[in-house]
């Protein structure tokens, strides 16, 4: 036919002037292009004969939507990043799971379009996350309230790679939810796992007399003070500023001074005026904490720029306590033992103000301290302002929750209560979901109370839980979803990871359980016990069972013999489970003839197609 279009072109043009109609063409011209068109047929009626039928060219579904190239099979090989039988859907993006089946024994966390936390939105490629999560592929987990304003919000990883623990060690965090769970490290006198809570000031109890020992570490440095470099000391995770080698009383006591949560601090040399010495007597210095009270963590110290030789020790636990100078005399650390109560536990905190509320009950009236017992401005209901004291606190002594001691009327308060005066309530204690790894890819493995997810009602001792967590220490991670009252959508079962596994099917459908957690000791399947998703009925998918499955069969028009949704014939409708089949494509047997399966795999007779 191409030849007799480019024929009949041909003959116009020299022929037929370009007007409307037949306006302006003569007798003479019309016999002439008649005869020219009965010539060309007659050549294309010769062509046909002798090469027989012309190949009908293969026909793609709505041209691959422009999203792809149609093969001589009529099967459209999309554009990277979308899919689908006419390359109408656009593929969102994926991310590790924070719920699946586990693949093998303790191995899960598998790949998952929007992490099983989310849904994809086949228009735009877009993930719809879960309540609580968030990300281009929903693989992180939200901090509430973005911390209150009073903290940032890191990952696990940046956690351990950016902090140290309270002995200022560090470790790293490497395992599936390093850059999944999230949460918030608060500033300075706030805390909560939301950061909404306001710390209150801690000191000694003025009545406890036979604790009075105040924390002394000792330090020795061994270096020429000559040869440059310098030290940092950090305590509890946090440095000090630069401390050269050279550095005096008065420079050290400062740069310690400068740690966020050192208050004060005495200094003393046993040798010279300066830090480091190498000349063969020992400058054991002496670091007494005069404001921060109850054992310490020790200082931890690290060198810069100092010659190889160069040596700082650091005397301040059982495991090095003492240290040795160059004439023989043994140099002890002091363990703090006076105690550090929240509100020196002769009142109780307000964490909406993070003010002490001193006891005033039975006459015996308490107030703000300097640490010592005397008055001061502390604000931690240190200092009795009655003497004698006569009772425990309470209007009924330890609120009729414990027991009163005669002699530091002190209470010790029964199992559930809490407080000076055992008026509060204590909640369950749980694994902490976020906290410093206890070593190198070990973590949630303290006991803290609402595992660090939930706020403790001190009136009921209930957990009130973030959202998605439940349990009476908000130990569990529950299955994300809309309502959380109608769980996986009414069309699936809600299972912890090891309960996930043991539904495990091989490549046929059939059973093949799998053991996630079989150890209960490793560090790597934590979760097992804790987290919790989906496991949708039949005819059901999504991370929450809210979609309805399509059905599936070969592509029709290839040799391949794997299943795809529709026949890769269709678009899967999600609300209804039906398929909504491209032209030409219909209901099939599933074997490419007319059938019920309504898989869009069979070939409509249509007029116009052979």
């Amino acid at each position: 036919m191409r030849g007799l279009q480019r024929m009949w072109g041909s003959e116009k043009n020299a022929n037929v002037p370009q007007t409307c109609g037949n306006v302006g063409i003569d007798s003479r011209s019309r016999r002439s292009g008649t005869l020219a068109v009965m010539r060309a047929l007659s050549v294309v009626s010769a062509s046909v004969l002798l090469l027989g039928p012309l190949p009908i060219l293969a026909q793609c579904a709505n041209d691959c939507s422009r999203n792809g190239v149609c093969t001589s099979l009529g099967v459209c090989e999309c554009q990277a990043g979308f899919t689908g039988g006419d390359c109408s859907v656009r593929i969102c993006p994926s991310g590790p799971a924070f719920s699946d089946v586990a693949e093998t024994t303790d191995t899960a966390h598998q790949s998952a379009v929007c992490s099983n936390r989310g849904t994809c939105d086949e228009e735009t490629g877009d993930c719809l996350c879960a309540a609580g999560f968030s990300g281009i592929a929903c693989e992180r987990s939200k901090c509430k309230n973005d911390c209150s304003g009073r903290g940032t919000c890191v990952s696990m990883r940046h956690l351990a790679e950016s902090t140290r623990n309270h002995e200022s060690q560090q470790f790293s965090y490497n395992l599936w939810d390093a850059d999944k769970i999230f949460g918030c490290t608060c500033d300075l006198g706030y805390t909560g796992y939301d950061c909404s809570l306001r710390e209150c000031p801690r000191g000694d109890d003025p009545l406890t007399t036979t604790y009075t020992d105040q924390e002394m570490q000792l330090l020795r440095c061994t270096a020429d003070d000559s040869s440059g470099g310098h030290i940092n000391l950090l305590f509890d995770g946090m440095p000090s500023s630069s401390i050269p080698v050279d550095a005096t009383v008065t420079h050290l006591k400062a740069a310690l001074e400068t740690i966020p949560v050192i208050q004060e601090v005495h200094v003393t040399y046993a040798e010279g005026s300066v830090l480091c010495r190498n000349d063969g007597s020992d400058n054991i210095v002496q670091i007494t904490f005069a404001s921060n009270f109850g054992p310490l963590p020790p200082l931890v110290a690290e060198s810069y720029g100092m010659e190889p030789a160069s040596v700082v020790e650091i005397a301040a636990d059982d495991s090095y306590g003492m240290l040795t100078d160059h004439n023989g005399i043994d140099w002890y650390h002091v363990k703090g033992n006076k105690e550090n109560d929240e509100c020196s536990n002769r009142g109780l905190c307000d964490q909406g103000t993070g003010t002490c509320q001193c006891f005033d009950t039975n006459d015996d009236t308490y107030a703000g301290s300097d640490g010592y017992g005397g008055p001061g401005d502390r604000g931690d209901c240190g200092h009795a302002l009655t003497a004698p004291i006569t009772t425990c606190p309470g209007d009924t002594p330890c609120s009729g929750r414990g027991a009163c001691d005669p002699t530091t009327r002190r209470c010790t308060c029964a199992d559930g209560f809490t407080g000076g005066d055992c008026s509060l309530r204590t909640c369950e204690t749980g694994l902490a979901w976020f906290g410093y790894p206890s070593s190198d890819d070990a973590a949630h493995d303290e006991e803290v109370e609402c595992s660090a997810m939930g706020t403790c009602t001190r009136t009921t001792g209930e957990c009130r839980c973030n959202e998605g967590f439940f349990g009476a220490a908000c130990e569990f991670w529950g299955c994300a979803g809309n309502d959380s009252e109608n769980l996986c959508s009414g069309h699936g079962t809600c299972l912890s990871m090891r309960e996930l596994a043991l539904r495990h099917e091989d490549t046929d459908g059939s059973p093949l359980p799998i053991t996630f957690g079989s150890d209960p000791n490793s560090a790597a399947t934590w979760d097992a016990d804790r987290v919790h998703g989906c496991l949708c009925d039949e005819g059901f998918s999504s991370f929450d069972c809210s979609r309805r499955t399509c059905p599936v069969g070969v592509d029709p028009s290839t040799s391949d013999p794997d299943l795809h949704v529709c026949s890769n014939k269709g678009t899967c409708d999600y609300e209804t489970g039906r398929c909504k089949c491209f032209a030409g494509w219909g209901s099939s047997d599933g074997s490419g003839s007319l059938g019920p399966n309504n898989d869009c795999g069979h070939r409509l007779k249509l007029r116009g197609y052979p």
